[in-house]
Parts: structure tokens; C-alpha cells; sequence
């Protein structure tokens, strides 16, 4: 290779996302030589192009066969047979090519001039084999206990340097990531830091929850992780306050229902109350419109409110191609002549290689349909149950209601605060949910608590496009209807 000019990044920031299970095999890869010795892999990468960046997923490895790296030496000595292997294989599928190579331990993993080198001649070698698509470098080091990540991503003819490493349900640190909370951004939580450590304060101070549905559920969920000291929060809900609203929705006062004001914009002001140096996107819009997956994509966790089926369905798409660990969170109040029969708290697991609601059963497509409609067909279809039914007839035909109490204020207060508590686990790392769906009746014995581990269809959408971001948009369970309003931040 000639030797290359000094590589400088001058676009946009980039966000490198990865599985739990294929992060683990990287680095058992990657530190087969340790400690003194690199080791490298060429790789497969999704992107998506949002407003605040590039967006990364590690969608498959392709590692070295036997004589493919030099094993005589002890920096990363890469053959051309194995060079020439990645790039065919690139022209079969529309993913991003990229290389991820170790430094030794306790060597940071800033980019060397052999790794500027390297990087100046790849990213021109494989525009032919992979035109218009992103070309990755990373480098991944251990530094004492920790895990640090350095990259940079040639994209559009710049180079971007990698600034956030989010790794589902783990801790890793990227090396130019520019948030460093100081002690101070965590004072007065310090039961948190006593329970969990000032650590695990500091993580929270890092991360950002998406959390789709701030109404009952999700405003008690908003509070728990604006008190818990989430440094950003991202929020999303269509609709407007109500005077029913306010029996149940944390933050709310007579006068946003009088106003009407957005759901979210009253959650928003809720945080900032709490705690106003917490960054808080607030998004009046629904998944899985485009500008609300651009939002959420850059969220650490998202956590889900909204008790509807394609939310559900939607989530569980972008935790699978955009590898977000997710849970969704519902309740549902049941009853009959005044005798309240069942009070029962739902949450869902949505990790990347969790089933979707279709495969769990989760969906009734009549009643996704009907979620989905366009209000002026729905009002016609019923419109013409209540016809069918004065004739005698059965209107289900047209329109089927779904027999269920009005949650109330006690029963989303505790769900929100339960889910809440299962993503500061999953962010801190002191704890995870320990279930895949579970499901609790309140004025059951003993809550009835069960957890059904439902198993994925093997024909299922769901079980493809595992970290392939945009690429995989023809996998997608479910997408947004033409008539729904054009998302505006709030």
C-alpha cells in the first residue's frame, strides 16, 4: 500500500450499535492474541442516515480463514486472497463492508498511520464492490476492566469519527465519546448511588430512553427515569390531553386539559421540573413514521406505553433491525356487573433475537386493522355495525369493540414504575427483566404471575434482517399508514 495522508474526520458524528451474543463472539475473536498481539475481521454493517448522524449495526462477521492474516507478525497483517473474498461477497448483499482489528492491552484504540494506511486504501478498494454504502473501521481495546471502542466510518466521501458505542444490555465505552457526566450531574441521588454505585449513576447520566406513549403508563415511567438521572429522554405520543387524562397522567394540571395541550409537551415540562439539565426531545407522531424511528434509533433503550398492537409490532422491528433492547409495557382492567374480575400488568421483552408479537400471538388483525384505519373509514364501518345491529343482525362484520374497563391511575402508575425500574437494570447492568413476557393479575393470589417463553416461528419475518437497519426494510412486520399527520417536535 502507498503510504496515505493523515485521515481527519469532517462529517457528521456516528453511532455504532451491536447484539449482545455477536459482540461476545467479536471479542473472542478479536482477543485471541492477547495480551500483546492484534487480531482482525472483516465485517457486515446496516446504517441509517438520520438527522444527528450515521447510525451503524453490526449485522455479521466474516472471519479469517486459515493463512487469510499473517500469524507471524504482531500487528494486523491482512492478505489480499482475504481482502479480495470480502469484496465479492459484498457485491451479494446491500450491506455496508468494514474491518475491526484489536490494539494490545491497555493500548487505546486510536488509529495508528499503519491503520491510516490501511483505511485510505480500503475505503477506495471497495467503492466498486459496495457503491454508495458506508466503509467501517474499528479498533477495540481492554483498558484495565473496560471495554473501548475507536472507529471511524468513510461515508459520502467523509470520514466520520465513531462517538457512541451502544452494545444491547452492556457497557462499553467508546474511546471518543465526548459525555462525561462530572459527580455533580448525579448529586441528590444518592440512594441510587448507594444501591447501585456512583458508576451506575454516571451511566444513567450517559444514556437516552425512547419512550413511545407518555400517557398514564408512560408519564409514570417518564418520572421514574427523569428521577433516576437519564441524561436524555426521548418522547413520543400523538395525541392531546383530555380532562379523563388527568386521573392518570403524572405532570398534568386542569389547565393542559383545558389547552389541550400535547401529551408530550406536557411530560417534557414535567422532566425539566424535576431535573432541567435532562435533555428531552418531545415527538407528536407514532411508530414507525420515519422521523420517529430517526429519533429513536439514537435512544440506549426504548421502553413502549402505548397497550396498541402496532406499536408493539413496530417495536419489535427496530429492536430486531437496529439491535435496541426494548420492553413494552400494558395493562388492562377487567369486569362485569360492578365487580372488578382482573387487574393485570403486561411486559414484553423486544431484544434482537426475541419473537415478534406475531409469533408470540400477540396480534388480533382485526383488531390491527382497526388501529390502523383511516378515521373516515372507520367511522363508516361503524357506522354500519350500529346499523346491522339495529336490523338484528351481528355488526361485528363492520366493526368489533374491544370489551375492556378504562385503566386507571393506581394500575398504570405501577406498571410505568415497574418497566421504568427494568431499563435502569438494563442501563446500569446491575440487573435485567428476568422474563420474557410477563404477566401479572394484581387481585389474583399471589399476583398469578406467569411468564410465557413463547418459541419464534421459524418462517417468521422476524427471524431475518437481524441488524440490517435500512437494509432490511423489506423484513419490516409493519409500516405507517398514509394518513397519519406528519410528526412535529414539540
Amino acid at each position: 500500500m502507498a503510504r496515505s495522508a493523515r485521515i481527519t474526520s469532517t462529517g457528521q458524528h456516528a453511532l455504532l450499535r451491536a447484539a449482545a451474543e455477536s459482540f461476545s463472539r467479536l471479542l473472542e475473536l478479536l482477543f485471541s492474541r492477547y495480551p500483546d498481539n492484534e487480531w482482525a475481521t472483516f465485517a457486515r454493517f446496516g446504517w441509517r442516515q438520520t438527522p444527528d448522524g450515521l447510525v451503524l449495526t453490526l449485522a455479521d462477521l466474516m472471519p479469517p480463514m486459515q493463512g487469510e492474516l499473517d500469524e507471524s507478525v504482531g500487528h494486523v497483517k491482512i492478505r489480499e486472497p482475504y481482502t479480495l473474498r470480502a469484496a465479492l461477497e459484498a457485491e451479494r448483499h446491500p450491506l455496508a463492508i468494514g474491518v475491526i482489528h484489536s490494539h494490545p492491552l491497555d493500548c487505546p484504540p486510536d488509529a495508528s498511520p499503519i491503520d491510516d494506511d490501511m483505511d485510505g486504501y480500503y475505503a477506495k478498494y471497495f467503492g466498486p464492490f459496495a457503491p454508495g454504502r458506508p466503509y467501517v473501521s474499528l479498533i477495540i481495546s481492554r483498558l484495565g476492566t473496560d471495554i473501548a471502542v475507536g472507529g471511524r466510518v468513510h461515508s459520502q466521501g467523509q470520514w466520520s469519527q465513531v462517538r457512541q458505542v451502544a452494545v444491547e444490555r452492556g457497557s462499553v465505552r467508546a474511546w471518543n465519546d465526548p459525555r462525561a457526566p462530572s459527580d455533580s450531574a448525579v448529586s441528590g441521588r444518592d440512594r441510587l448511588v448507594a444501591a447501585f454505585g456512583i458508576q451506575s449513576a454516571r451511566r444513567l447520566r450517559r444514556s437516552c430512553v425512547g419512550v413511545v406513549g407518555v400517557g398514564g403508563t408512560g408519564s409514570a415511567a417518564v418520572e421514574v427515569l427523569a428521577r433516576a438521572g437519564v441524561g436524555r429522554l426521548i418522547l413520543v405520543d400523538p395525541d392531546h390531553l383530555e380532562s379523563s387524562n388527568l386521573e392518570r397522567v403524572h405532570g398534568s394540571v386542569p389547565e393542559d386539559a383545558a389547552r389541550k395541550r400535547a401529551k408530550v409537551a406536557v411530560a417534557r415540562d414535567h422532566v425539566k421540573a424535576i431535573d432541567p439539565d435532562i435533555h428531552v426531545d418531545a415527538f407528536l407522531g407514532s411508530l414507525p413514521q420515519d422521523e420517529i424511528v430517526d429519533a429513536l434509533v439514537g435512544a440506549d433503550a426504548i421502553l413502549g406505553c402505548t397497550d396498541q398492537q402496532h406499536s408493539r409490532l413496530a417495536m419489535s422491528d427496530i429492536a430486531r433491525r437496529y439491535l435496541i433492547a426494548a420492553l413494552d409495557c400494558g395493562v388492562a382492567l377487567e369486569g362485569r356487573g360492578g365487580v372488578v374480575s382482573a387487574q393485570v400488568i403486561q411486559c414484553v421483552r423486544f431484544l434482537p433475537s426475541d419473537p415478534c408479537p406475531l409469533c408470540r400471538r400477540m396480534i388480533v388483525p382485526e383488531q390491527l386493522a382497526q388501529e390502523l384505519m383511516a378515521p373516515d373509514e372507520r367511522a363508516r364501518r361503524i357506522d354500519a355495525a350500529r346499523i346491522a345491529e339495529q336490523r338484528g343482525e351481528r355488526g361485528g362484520a363492520y366493526w368489533r369493540e374491544q370489551p375492556q374497563l378504562n385503566t386507571v391511575g393506581y394500575l398504570t402508575t405501577s406498571a410505568g414504575a415497574l418497566a421504568a425500574g427494568y431499563i435502569i437494570g438494563w442501563l446500569t447492568g446491575r440487573f435485567a427483566p428476568p422474563f420474557t413476557r410477563l404477566q401479572m393479575n394484581l387481585v389474583a393470589p399471589f399476583l398469578d404471575v406467569t411468564d410465557a417463553d413463547d418459541p419464534p416461528k421459524s418462517d417468521c419475518a422476524c427471524r431475518t434482517g437481524v441488524g440490517w437497519a435500512d437494509q432490511g426494510a423489506e423484513t419490516a412486520l409493519i409500516t405507517a399508514p398514509w394518513h397519519w399527520a406528519t410528526p412535529v417536535r414539540e
